[in-house]
């Protein structure tokens, strides 16, 4: 058998080994499983709210209206207000609340893409150089850069990046896909000491084990032996549990930038968890239009946490 045809095997073969032992179900693992229903229900949202236009909702306005509900642009209805026919009634805007929360995942579901793909990409680049190479100039210098940059405490480092580019606008409400690609790279980036670490420590474990020492007297190079036999076969689980961590932790800057103001978070126009909590501040804290939103925020936060501690432990203890 050719080499190439060894690694597509062998590549199929850990895929396929991932996939068993994570979906392992005779022990039914409860975070798995809401972890699991949570980020199903966010992506269906995603794909829902490709359908759904905010301009294009109907605006319940009870008064001067048969129907109740006209199709308008302009947010004429009262705000929080609970109208006939739907569960949660509307929103600040007047638009209805069950239409704006699945609008609203327009506003963190990709930037938090971008966040955790940057963070991944350096962070698994830089950990696994440093924790490969030890003992040399490059360790050192990796381990420093990742140092400088966990010193910055992460949500004030996007508070400050958010606000220099605010005030450098004459319109701050505007360019809200800049600004929120803006938060998404700063993120990102101030995560990747954390995943470096995690991927140093992993791939350090592995310097002295055996079937790396029969790669390399088999003449595989570094890159072959650190991208494939370590990384790809052995840190994946660490990987996906930290993109599963940060794309949570994102949902909670986006969504608490909103409380410094429209200048740090999300325009009040735009749909958004964070504006739908606070947007009713003058209702009740037991008011639909205050609870659907933080439940949102926080069920989602916690059952992505749930899910990637389940991803890493279950496979880890299915390899050993």
């Amino acid at each position: 058998m050719n080499d190439g045809g060894m690694a597509s095997k062998l590549g199929k073969g850990a895929a396929a080994d991932l996939i068993r032992t994570v979906l392992r179900w005779r022990d039914a693992d409860y975070r798995l499983l809401i972890g699991g229903f949570v980020a199903t229900v966010l992506v269906a949202m995603r794909v829902w709210a490709l359908k759904l236009d905010v301009d294009k909702m109907e605006v319940y306005q009870p008064r001067g209206t048969p129907g109740g509900f006209t199709s308008s642009v302009k947010h004429q209805s009262p705000a929080c207000a609970d109208a006939p026919g739907y569960l949660l009634g509307t929103d600040f805007n007047g638009l209805p609340l069950a239409q704006t929360l699945v609008e609203a995942t327009e506003t963190f579901f990709e930037p938090a893409l971008l966040c955790c793909g940057i963070a991944i990409v350096l962070g698994t680049f830089l950990g696994a150089v440093a924790g490969y190479f030890r003992g040399g100039a490059l360790e050192a210098t990796i381990k420093l850069l990742l140092t400088v940059i966990a010193s910055y405490p992460r949500l004030i480092l996007v508070i400050v990046a958010v606000g220099i580019f605010t005030a450098a606008r004459h319109d701050p409400g505007g360019d809200m896909g800049l600004r929120l690609a803006m938060i998404a790279t700063f993120l990102g980036l101030a995560y990747v000491p954390v995943l470096a670490l995690a991927v140093y420590q992993k791939v350090g474990s592995f310097q002295r084990e055996q079937f790396v020492e029969a790669a390399r007297a088999h003449g595989l190079s570094h890159g072959r032996i650190l991208g494939y036999h370590i990384l790809w076969a052995n840190c994946t689980p660490v990987i996906a549990r930290h993109f599963f961590y940060l794309f949570g932790y994102f949902i909670l800057v986006e969504t608490s930038l909103n409380f410094l103001g429209p200048t740090y978070g999300v325009p009040g126009s735009v749909p958004s968890w964070g504006n739908l909590v606070t947007g009713c501040d003058k209702g009740s804290l037991l008011s639909a239009q205050f609870i659907a939103p933080a439940s949102c925020i926080i069920t989602s936060i916690l059952g992505l946490s749930f899910l990637g501690d389940a991803i890493g432990e279950r496979f880890e203890k299915g390899r050993a």
